[in-house]
């Protein structure tokens, strides 16, 4: 059917009279319009419909005109509005519809429309059909984002146009900045009390240049119930929304309150730098303690040295008139240096600093090495004393030690134990690979809490006033340290107080991990020894003129100064083969004195041995590096001392 013929009739039926050519130009103007047109009549049937109306929908002429315009709406209700307002002489503009494509599909529209009338009643309506998808789905799009910001799980707002207006605000963001309504508001007015903050200015930044911002703890503060300043943190981000033209239309706010999170870290931060102040301190103050402690043996260690050295030469001359007196003078001294020893070795434990030297030796001689070494408090406490060591025992590890881990148990059980008690020391072997070393009293015996707390530095027991037990409370810790060193074990047993108690110490008989030890050099014979030519400085007079006397009994040319000057204006005259220095002078140290008699003539070819009372390791390599042949440890050993010094004549 011709569209152009029912079209032309429409317009001679309206009473307008237009040339043929001028009606024939319309009727091309309306059919090939890009806007669908069509016309109903009053009784909602379709009369004519141009090609964008037949396009938009997917039907052809005799499919779509002479049927009821209702067929082609997919919602009954639309359709009679529409129909009813049109029949009343209403006008409809971008009134929205969904009409039924010929495919199936559903097509958004929007429809304008109004009605010829004539005496009062309607002959047909113009209808013009606007393919609205797109808007319809920009709608629904709106719709869903709407939807989402109201029902997001953070606080979010969307704000529109140049002023920022709320259009809307979800209820945690309305509980977050405690509102009840913001709509309609513009951010400004919202919060008045943010101006000046950098928030309000951001949004509008975000706006102006379409550019997100985010922050992820943006600090804010706001009166509390009582009136008082509280500062709260939040996540913060700001997108930009685009309009139609690409150019932002509105903001989207969205806010997550973070401040107990901010808290919570703050007072990480806090504790995590009271701790490492806690750490320097403690460093400081160990540090300190070691310093101390290496002082203190350096101090004690002076005045025994002399002791050491005059009973040395009682005995060479050997008149038998200090016999007793001397025996007596030597066992209390040999208990000083072990306890000097002890109080060095407290920042060697807390530092992981002691070093073992290995040997394979009969478990037999440790043993009365050990029990020489506790047996003067034993007799001095009247107790019984049994040991029982399976014979034939061969171990390897560090001799000394172990004694001094087992002279420590015994020592330990002799002070805790009453005048007049017992002591029993067993060792034996402990299955195939380890040795068991069993030391028991009749003593005071421990409370079940205190098992393992014996091992801990400086713990002891409860003192009777009189302080009769004595001790530093360092020697089960050391004990532990040494055990655990050779890869062994101790632990404490006892039935309770009163009950006495048992430590058992298992060794591995040999180990892997431990490491051979370099040997000290076998000490040369001493008699028959060439003289050498001892230059001796010290500024402990006592301990420098007996050491100096000793050397002499032995047959070197010794001169013996108290201060550096001195015995730098002998160096050249004396010509000293040896020179004996300690490290703690005034003026120079044992150190600058050493190279200042390098440099001299008379002491270029010179042999330094360091004395000291320091004797840690880091006392020995710094000897070793400024030349240094040995470090001698105060109070240091008259036959070591006298081996030392000969030990040069072989070379010279």
């Amino acid at each position: 059917m011709n569209a152009d013929k029912p079209l032309l009739a429409g317009i001679v039926d309206s009473g307008v009279c237009l040339p043929a050519a001028s009606a024939a130009e319309l009727a091309d103007f309306v059919e090939n319009a890009v806007e669908g047109l069509h016309r109903v009549g009053p009784d909602g049937t379709i009369l004519w419909a141009n090609r964008a109306e037949l396009q938009l929908l997917g039907y052809e002429w005799d499919e779509y005109v002479g049927r009821h315009i209702a067929d082609f709406h997919a919602d009954p209700a639309t359709i009679d509005y529409i129909l009813t307002t049109l029949l009343s002489g209403g006008v409809l503009y971008d009134q929205p519809a969904r009409l039924r494509c010929k495919d199936g599909s559903i097509k958004h529209v929007l429809i304008h429309s109004n009605g010829h009338f004539e005496n009062g009643r309607l002959r047909y309506t113009r209808c013009f059909t606007r393919d609205a998808t797109e808007r319809q789905e920009r709608d629904v799009a709106l719709a869903q984002r709407d939807a989402m910001l109201l029902n997001a799980p953070v606080a979010a707002a969307l704000l529109m146009g140049p002023e920022l207006r709320f259009q809307l605000a979800n209820r945690r963001y309305l509980e977050l900045v405690g509102s009840d309504d913001l709509v309609g508001r513009t951010f400004g007015e919202a919060f008045p009390r943010l101006a000046g903050s950098g928030v309000t200015e951001q949004i509008a930044r975000v706006f102006a240049t379409g550019e997100p911002f985010h922050a992820e703890e943006l600090a804010l503060s706001r009166l509390d119930p009582q009136g008082e300043p509280d500062e709260r943190y939040f996540k913060f981000s700001l997108e930009p929304l685009a309009g139609a033209d690409g150019r932002p239309d509105g903001v989207i706010v969205v806010a997550v309150e973070v401040t107990e999170h901010v808290r919570s870290r703050q007072a990480i931060e806090r504790a995590h730098r009271e701790r490492e102040q806690l750490l320097v301190d403690l460093s400081t103050a160990s540090r300190a303690k070691d310093e101390f402690l290496a002082m203190l043996g350096h101090e004690l260690r002076n005045p025994l040295a002399p002791i050491v050295t005059a009973l040395q030469l009682m005995r060479m001359r050997g008149n038998g008139a200090h016999g007793r007196e001397g025996e007596i003078i030597q066992r209390q001294v040999d208990h000083l240096v072990r306890l000097v020893d002890d109080l060095l070795d407290v920042s060697r434990v807390t530092r992981g600093k002691i070093e073992l030297k290995v040997e394979r030796v009969e478990l037999a001689r440790v043993i009365d090495k050990a029990v020489e070494m506790a047996s003067l408090l034993i007799e001095q406490r009247r107790h019984g004393f049994e040991v029982d060591v399976e014979p034939g025992l061969v171990w390897e590890g560090d001799p000394v030690r172990l004694a001094q881990v087992v002279s420590n148990l015994l020592t330990n059980a002799a002070r805790y134990t009453e005048p007049g008690g017992r002591l029993w020391l067993r060792v034996r072997q402990g299955g195939l690979e380890a040795v068991e070393i069993s030391v028991r009293d009749t003593g005071i015996g421990l409370a079940p809490e205190v098992r393992e707390q014996v091992f801990e530095l400086f713990f002891q027991g409860k003192r009777s006033i009189d302080r009769a037990e004595g001790g530093l409370g360092i020697g089960l810790a050391l004990v532990k340290n040494i055990v655990e060193l050779h890869g062994g074990s101790v632990h404490a047993h006892s039935e309770g107080r009163g009950q006495g108690s048992e430590f058992v110490v298992r060794l591995p008989l040999r180990s892997a991990a431990l490491v051979q030890a370099p040997l000290e050099p076998a000490p040369a014979a001493l008699p028959g020894v060439a003289s050498q030519r001892v230059l001796l400085v010290d500024d402990n007079a006592d301990g420098a003129d007996t050491l100096g006397h000793l050397l002499r009994a032995h047959g070197h040319t010794v001169e013996v100064y108290h201060d550096p000057v001195s015995a730098l204006a002998a160096v050249e005259r004396f010509s000293p083969t040896v020179a004996l220095l300690d490290i703690g002078l005034p003026v120079l140290d044992g150190y600058q004195l050493a190279a200042r008699i390098r440099a001299l003539p008379g002491g270029a070819g010179c042999r330094l041995v360091a004395l000291s009372g320091y004797g840690l390791a880091a006392d020995h390599a710094r000897s070793e590096a400024a030349g240094f042949e040995r470090h001698l440890v105060k109070p240091v050993n008259p036959d070591e001392v006298a081996r030392v010094v000969a030990a040069g004549a072989a070379t010279d």
